[in-house]
């Protein structure tokens, strides 16, 4: 059973984020690239339920390319996003000691917000511990909810989790559906909360 969930995660995790970087690519190209980051940030936090370390760029090229039709213009973000991600696509996560926190992260028409809070030993949330709110750039404000949503997850990590002493694990809670996909392990249930 334990194999059957890790062969499911392989291709489950690229084609979840094929479906967000389809929407992210249908946006005119320099908004795509100005989103490059979000693509390596997404891909590193989904890359702890790959169980393998044989997955390839060549299988993320093939998955990432079936995800719509093709774009020639976008065609030099997809491989500049493939080869930063190669590397990350093979790492897997460790338990590591040390306190876990939750993000929360929301986007709206003005701008986003983000708030990151401790877990206490039992499970249960504590007090905030930071908070950041920015308002959009008239060029953002014109971007997709989806991607402005998904834009506030990575700019609440950006933002707010260096300042955090230490971190055992973060869970970001979201409410955008893409991004639970993105982060959505092997077995079907997301691993952050909707």
């Amino acid at each position: 059973a334990m194999a059957k969930k890790q062969a499911k995660a392989r291709t489950c995790v690229p084609r979840h984020l094929a479906r967000l970087v389809g929407v992210l690519l249908d946006l005119k190209p320099p908004r795509a690239q100005s989103l490059l980051g979000l693509l390596k940030l997404l891909m590193k936090e989904t890359a702890h339920v790959v169980k393998s370390n044989r997955a390839s760029a060549k299988s993320l090229q093939k998955a990432w390319s079936t995800s719509g039709r093709k774009r020639p213009s976008a065609n030099g973000v997809i491989n500049e996003a493939i080869k930063a991600l190669k590397g990350l696509i093979s790492a897997r996560a460790r338990p590591q000691p040390g306190p876990a926190y939750v993000l929360e992260t929301d986007a709206s028409d003005a701008g986003w917000g983000a708030s990151v809070y401790r877990l206490s030993p039992t499970g249960r949330r504590g007090r905030e511990i930071h908070a950041a709110a920015l308002r959009w750039t008239p060029e953002e404000r014109q971007l997709h909810i989806t991607a402005r949503e998904a834009l506030a997850a990575s700019y609440g990590t950006a933002f707010l989790v260096p300042r955090l002493p230490e971190v055992g694990s973060i869970t970001l809670h979201s409410d955008s559906t893409p991004t639970v996909w993105a982060w959505r392990n092997g077995s079907g249930k997301p691993t952050i909360s909707k």
